[in-house]
């Protein structure tokens, strides 16, 4: 059986991938997800857009066993440059331009992550964040 990264999820989307950008042979990415140029998505990160939008800028970096999620009517948005370290979860938040988030840190709904901030490893992030914080 030969396994695909990138799935269709009917009846919402098929994601939409840049061809500039990169996506790991056993990451998942499935439904409304938008991928943009240059962007990366490593060994077994899983972009999950079944139930709302994920919308990935560009140079965005997602590392090994990252997870990005979202809840109805909540997208789940990374502007471009953005890197979201190894096991990070970020659910239904949205994490502005150049902005590091730390490995295993977990940003939750309704979060914004302000330009150019940076989030510890291992930190549980329920409030916005100032830019360049």
């Amino acid at each position: 059986m030969e396994v695909t990264p990138v799935t269709d999820f009917q009846p919402l989307a098929t994601p939409d991938l840049c061809p500039a950008a990169f996506i790991a042979a056993n990451a998942t990415v499935i439904g409304q997800a938008k991928i943009g140029t240059g962007a990366s998505i490593w060994y077994t990160a899983v972009v999950r857009a079944d139930v709302e939008r994920i919308e990935i800028g560009d140079f965005t970096n997602i590392q090994d066993g990252a997870i990005l999620h979202g809840d109805p009517g909540q997208p789940t948005i990374l502007e471009e440059y953005v890197t979201v370290g190894h096991r990070a979860v970020i659910h239904s938040a949205h994490i502005e331009r150049g902005c590091l988030i730390g490995i295993g840190a977990i940003v939750l709904n309704g979060v914004r992550v302000g330009t150019g901030s940076i989030i510890g490893a291992g930190a549980v992030v329920t409030k916005d964040v100032q830019p360049f914080s």
